[in-house]
Protein backbone atom coordinates (compact mmCIF):
# COMPACT_ATOMS: atom_id res chain seq x y z
CA UNK A 1 0.00 0.00 0.00
CA UNK A 2 2.77 2.40 0.94
CA UNK A 3 4.64 1.58 -2.28
CA UNK A 4 1.52 2.32 -4.34
CA UNK A 5 1.18 5.72 -2.69
CA UNK A 6 4.86 6.50 -3.40
CA UNK A 7 4.43 5.40 -7.04
CA UNK A 8 1.32 7.57 -7.37
CA UNK A 9 3.09 10.61 -5.93
CA UNK A 10 6.05 10.04 -8.24
CA UNK A 11 3.79 9.72 -11.30
CA UNK A 12 1.83 12.86 -10.46
CA UNK A 13 5.06 14.80 -9.78
CA UNK A 14 6.62 13.75 -13.09
CA UNK A 15 3.45 14.67 -15.01
CA UNK A 16 3.23 18.03 -13.23
CA UNK A 17 6.88 18.83 -13.99
CA UNK A 18 6.38 17.82 -17.63
CA UNK A 19 3.32 20.04 -18.03
CA UNK A 20 5.13 22.90 -16.29
CA UNK A 21 8.12 22.57 -18.63
CA UNK A 22 5.87 22.59 -21.68
CA UNK A 23 3.95 25.64 -20.42
CA UNK A 24 7.19 27.52 -19.74
CA UNK A 25 8.41 26.72 -23.25
CA UNK A 26 5.11 27.88 -24.75
CA UNK A 27 5.26 31.10 -22.71
CA UNK A 28 8.80 31.82 -23.89
CA UNK A 29 7.84 31.24 -27.53
CA UNK A 30 4.74 33.45 -27.24
CA UNK A 31 6.76 36.21 -25.57
CA UNK A 32 9.47 36.14 -28.26
CA UNK A 33 6.87 36.13 -31.04
CA UNK A 34 4.99 39.07 -29.51
CA UNK A 35 8.13 41.17 -29.17
CA UNK A 36 9.21 40.22 -32.69
CA UNK A 37 5.86 41.18 -34.24
CA UNK A 38 6.39 44.76 -33.09
CA UNK A 39 9.58 44.79 -35.15
CA UNK A 40 8.06 43.09 -38.20
CA UNK A 41 5.24 45.63 -38.21
CA UNK A 42 7.91 48.22 -39.05
CA UNK A 43 10.43 46.19 -41.08
CA UNK A 44 9.55 43.74 -43.85
CA UNK A 45 10.83 40.23 -42.93
CA UNK A 46 12.77 39.76 -46.18
CA UNK A 47 14.49 43.12 -45.72
CA UNK A 48 15.52 41.96 -42.25
CA UNK A 49 16.74 38.53 -43.37
CA UNK A 50 18.52 39.71 -46.53
CA UNK A 51 19.84 43.07 -45.31
CA UNK A 52 23.63 43.29 -45.17
CA UNK A 53 24.10 46.11 -42.64
CA UNK A 54 23.60 45.88 -38.88
CA UNK A 55 23.64 49.48 -37.66
CA UNK A 56 20.63 49.79 -35.36
CA UNK A 57 21.83 53.08 -33.83
CA UNK A 58 22.28 54.90 -37.15
CA UNK A 59 19.73 57.31 -38.60
CA UNK A 60 17.76 55.73 -40.14
CA UNK A 61 18.46 52.42 -38.37
CA UNK A 62 19.80 49.57 -40.49
CA UNK A 63 18.94 46.11 -39.18
CA UNK A 64 20.03 43.57 -41.77
CA UNK A 65 20.58 40.10 -40.31
CA UNK A 66 22.18 38.32 -43.30
CA UNK A 67 25.86 38.59 -42.19
CA UNK A 68 24.96 37.50 -38.66
CA UNK A 69 22.73 34.67 -39.87
CA UNK A 70 25.45 33.50 -42.26
CA UNK A 71 28.01 33.59 -39.45
CA UNK A 72 25.73 31.46 -37.25
CA UNK A 73 25.32 28.81 -39.95
CA UNK A 74 29.02 28.93 -40.91
CA UNK A 75 30.18 28.46 -37.31
CA UNK A 76 27.84 25.54 -36.71
CA UNK A 77 28.70 23.92 -40.04
CA UNK A 78 32.44 24.31 -39.50
CA UNK A 79 32.21 22.90 -35.97
CA UNK A 80 30.18 19.90 -37.16
CA UNK A 81 32.57 19.33 -40.07
CA UNK A 82 35.48 19.04 -37.64
CA UNK A 83 33.71 17.23 -34.81
CA UNK A 84 31.63 14.61 -36.65
CA UNK A 85 34.51 12.55 -38.14
CA UNK A 86 36.30 12.64 -34.77
CA UNK A 87 33.08 11.68 -33.00
CA UNK A 88 32.46 8.71 -35.27
CA UNK A 89 36.08 7.58 -34.91
CA UNK A 90 36.01 7.83 -31.11
CA UNK A 91 32.67 6.01 -31.01
CA UNK A 92 34.04 3.20 -33.17
CA UNK A 93 37.01 2.86 -30.84
CA UNK A 94 34.90 2.86 -27.67
CA UNK A 95 32.21 0.51 -28.94
CA UNK A 96 34.27 -1.90 -31.04
CA UNK A 97 37.95 -1.85 -30.08
CA UNK A 98 38.36 -0.53 -26.55
CA UNK A 99 38.45 -3.17 -23.75
CA UNK A 100 35.49 -2.99 -21.39
CA UNK A 101 37.59 -1.98 -18.35
CA UNK A 102 39.27 0.85 -20.22
CA UNK A 103 35.93 1.95 -21.69
CA UNK A 104 34.47 2.29 -18.20
CA UNK A 105 37.39 4.52 -17.22
CA UNK A 106 37.20 6.71 -20.32
CA UNK A 107 33.47 7.39 -20.30
CA UNK A 108 33.39 9.45 -17.09
CA UNK A 109 35.97 11.81 -18.60
CA UNK A 110 33.77 12.26 -21.68
CA UNK A 111 30.80 13.05 -19.42
CA UNK A 112 32.94 15.58 -17.54
CA UNK A 113 33.86 17.28 -20.83
CA UNK A 114 30.16 17.64 -21.64
CA UNK A 115 29.54 19.32 -18.28
CA UNK A 116 32.38 21.86 -18.33
CA UNK A 117 30.98 25.45 -18.40
CA UNK A 118 31.30 27.12 -21.78
CA UNK A 119 33.23 30.04 -20.31
CA UNK A 120 36.04 27.62 -19.44
CA UNK A 121 36.24 26.53 -23.08
CA UNK A 122 36.26 30.17 -24.09
CA UNK A 123 39.03 30.99 -21.62
CA UNK A 124 41.18 28.11 -22.92
CA UNK A 125 40.49 29.34 -26.45
CA UNK A 126 41.66 32.85 -25.59
CA UNK A 127 44.76 31.71 -23.70
CA UNK A 128 45.89 28.83 -25.94
CA UNK A 129 44.06 28.74 -29.27
CA UNK A 130 44.18 32.38 -30.34
CA UNK A 131 47.96 32.82 -29.76
CA UNK A 132 48.57 29.50 -31.55
CA UNK A 133 46.61 30.63 -34.62
CA UNK A 134 48.40 33.98 -34.59
CA UNK A 135 51.81 32.28 -34.50
CA UNK A 136 51.07 29.52 -37.04
CA UNK A 137 49.42 31.70 -39.69
CA UNK A 138 51.09 35.06 -38.96
CA UNK A 139 47.81 36.78 -38.06
CA UNK A 140 47.44 40.12 -36.33
CA UNK A 141 44.67 38.58 -34.23
CA UNK A 142 43.49 35.01 -33.79
CA UNK A 143 39.84 36.04 -33.28
CA UNK A 144 38.11 34.47 -36.26
CA UNK A 145 35.49 32.14 -37.66
CA UNK A 146 38.06 29.32 -37.52
CA UNK A 147 38.74 29.88 -33.81
CA UNK A 148 35.02 29.80 -33.05
CA UNK A 149 34.59 26.65 -35.12
CA UNK A 150 37.42 24.86 -33.30
CA UNK A 151 36.10 25.79 -29.85
CA UNK A 152 32.56 24.71 -30.78
CA UNK A 153 33.87 21.46 -32.27
CA UNK A 154 35.56 20.59 -28.98
CA UNK A 155 32.41 21.51 -27.05
CA UNK A 156 30.00 19.37 -29.10
CA UNK A 157 32.36 16.40 -29.41
CA UNK A 158 31.32 14.77 -26.07
CA UNK A 159 27.64 14.90 -27.12
CA UNK A 160 28.46 13.30 -30.46
CA UNK A 161 30.54 10.56 -28.86
CA UNK A 162 27.90 9.71 -26.24
CA UNK A 163 25.03 9.53 -28.74
CA UNK A 164 26.86 7.65 -31.49
CA UNK A 165 28.59 5.21 -29.11
CA UNK A 166 25.27 4.19 -27.57
CA UNK A 167 23.81 3.60 -31.03
CA UNK A 168 26.80 1.54 -32.14
CA UNK A 169 26.77 -0.58 -28.97
CA UNK A 170 23.10 -1.40 -29.46
CA UNK A 171 23.70 -2.28 -33.10
CA UNK A 172 26.73 -4.42 -32.29
CA UNK A 173 24.72 -6.44 -29.77
CA UNK A 174 22.25 -7.34 -32.51
CA UNK A 175 24.84 -8.46 -35.09
CA UNK A 176 27.90 -9.78 -33.30
CA UNK A 177 26.62 -13.31 -32.55
CA UNK A 178 25.33 -13.80 -36.09
CA UNK A 179 28.54 -12.42 -37.57
CA UNK A 180 30.73 -14.72 -35.49
CA UNK A 181 28.63 -17.77 -36.32
CA UNK A 182 28.98 -17.03 -40.03
CA UNK A 183 32.72 -16.41 -39.79
CA UNK A 184 32.46 -12.73 -40.73
CA UNK A 185 35.43 -10.63 -39.65
CA UNK A 186 34.92 -7.92 -37.04
CA UNK A 187 35.93 -5.11 -39.41
CA UNK A 188 33.59 -6.37 -42.11
CA UNK A 189 30.79 -6.32 -39.53
CA UNK A 190 31.72 -2.77 -38.49
CA UNK A 191 31.86 -1.42 -42.04
CA UNK A 192 28.88 -3.23 -43.54
CA UNK A 193 26.55 -3.76 -40.57
CA UNK A 194 27.32 -1.48 -37.63
CA UNK A 195 27.97 1.80 -39.46
CA UNK A 196 24.95 1.58 -41.82
CA UNK A 197 22.68 0.55 -38.95
CA UNK A 198 23.97 3.42 -36.81
CA UNK A 199 22.89 6.11 -39.27
CA UNK A 200 20.04 7.27 -37.06
CA UNK A 201 22.37 7.58 -34.05
CA UNK A 202 24.96 9.46 -36.10
CA UNK A 203 22.28 11.77 -37.44
CA UNK A 204 20.88 12.32 -33.94
CA UNK A 205 24.34 13.20 -32.66
CA UNK A 206 24.86 15.61 -35.54
CA UNK A 207 21.54 17.34 -34.90
CA UNK A 208 22.21 17.55 -31.16
CA UNK A 209 25.67 18.97 -31.83
CA UNK A 210 24.36 21.49 -34.36
CA UNK A 211 21.69 22.69 -31.95
CA UNK A 212 24.28 23.08 -29.19
CA UNK A 213 26.64 24.94 -31.52
CA UNK A 214 23.94 27.30 -32.81
CA UNK A 215 22.85 28.28 -29.32
CA UNK A 216 26.28 28.61 -27.71
CA UNK A 217 27.09 32.11 -26.52
CA UNK A 218 29.84 32.71 -23.97
CA UNK A 219 32.68 30.66 -25.47
CA UNK A 220 31.93 32.01 -28.95
CA UNK A 221 31.89 35.64 -27.81
CA UNK A 222 35.41 35.23 -26.45
CA UNK A 223 37.05 33.97 -29.66
CA UNK A 224 35.20 35.18 -32.79
CA UNK A 225 35.92 38.92 -32.66
CA UNK A 226 32.23 39.96 -32.75
CA UNK A 227 32.19 42.00 -35.96
CA UNK A 228 28.81 41.92 -37.80
CA UNK A 229 30.42 41.42 -41.22
CA UNK A 230 29.59 38.94 -43.95
CA UNK A 231 31.97 35.94 -43.55
CA UNK A 232 34.33 35.88 -46.52
CA UNK A 233 36.96 33.50 -45.11
CA UNK A 234 37.68 31.41 -42.04
CA UNK A 235 40.13 34.09 -40.83
CA UNK A 236 37.50 36.82 -40.64
CA UNK A 237 35.91 38.10 -37.45
CA UNK A 238 32.21 37.27 -37.23
CA UNK A 239 29.21 37.77 -34.96
CA UNK A 240 26.61 34.98 -34.67
CA UNK A 241 23.05 35.51 -33.42
CA UNK A 242 23.61 34.38 -29.78
CA UNK A 243 26.58 36.73 -29.45
CA UNK A 244 24.57 39.56 -30.99
CA UNK A 245 21.75 39.15 -28.46
CA UNK A 246 24.07 38.72 -25.47
CA UNK A 247 26.22 41.74 -26.30
CA UNK A 248 23.53 44.21 -27.35
CA UNK A 249 20.41 43.37 -25.33
CA UNK A 250 21.73 45.18 -22.26
CA UNK A 251 22.42 48.40 -24.18
CA UNK A 252 19.30 48.45 -26.37
CA UNK A 253 16.76 50.98 -25.01
CA UNK A 254 13.48 49.35 -24.05
CA UNK A 255 10.83 49.53 -26.77
CA UNK A 256 13.14 50.79 -29.53
CA UNK A 257 13.53 49.22 -32.97
CA UNK A 258 16.94 47.90 -31.86
CA UNK A 259 15.37 46.20 -28.84
CA UNK A 260 12.67 44.46 -30.88
CA UNK A 261 15.16 43.58 -33.64
CA UNK A 262 17.11 41.48 -31.14
CA UNK A 263 13.96 39.54 -30.29
CA UNK A 264 13.36 39.06 -34.01
CA UNK A 265 16.88 37.66 -34.34
CA UNK A 266 16.12 35.28 -31.47
CA UNK A 267 12.94 34.19 -33.25
CA UNK A 268 14.94 33.45 -36.41
CA UNK A 269 17.36 31.32 -34.38
CA UNK A 270 14.45 29.49 -32.74
CA UNK A 271 12.83 28.77 -36.10
CA UNK A 272 16.12 27.50 -37.52
CA UNK A 273 16.51 25.04 -34.64
CA UNK A 274 12.89 23.95 -35.07
CA UNK A 275 13.46 23.41 -38.79
CA UNK A 276 16.59 21.35 -38.13
CA UNK A 277 14.69 19.10 -35.71
CA UNK A 278 11.83 18.68 -38.20
CA UNK A 279 14.30 17.66 -40.91
CA UNK A 280 15.89 15.18 -38.51
CA UNK A 281 12.48 13.69 -37.68
CA UNK A 282 11.67 13.34 -41.40
CA UNK A 283 15.03 11.74 -42.27
CA UNK A 284 14.78 9.35 -39.31
CA UNK A 285 11.34 8.23 -40.49
CA UNK A 286 12.72 7.65 -43.99
CA UNK A 287 15.64 5.61 -42.66
CA UNK A 288 13.55 3.55 -40.25
CA UNK A 289 10.69 3.10 -42.69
Amino acid sequence: MKQKIIDKIFTVTVKALTVTSVLILIFIIIFIVQESMVFFSQVFPLDFLLGRDWRPMSQPPRVGLLPILTATLALSGLALLMALPAGIGCSLFLSQVCPLKLRRKIRPFIDVLAGIPSVVYGFVGVVLLLPTLEGLFNLSSGDSLLAGGIVLAVMILPFLIATITESMENTTGKHIITSKSMGVSRWYMILHLVLPASRVGILAGAILGTARAMGETMAVIMVVGNSPLMPASIWQRVKPIPSLIALEMGSAPLGTLHYHALYAAGLVLLLMLLLINMVFYYIRKKIEG
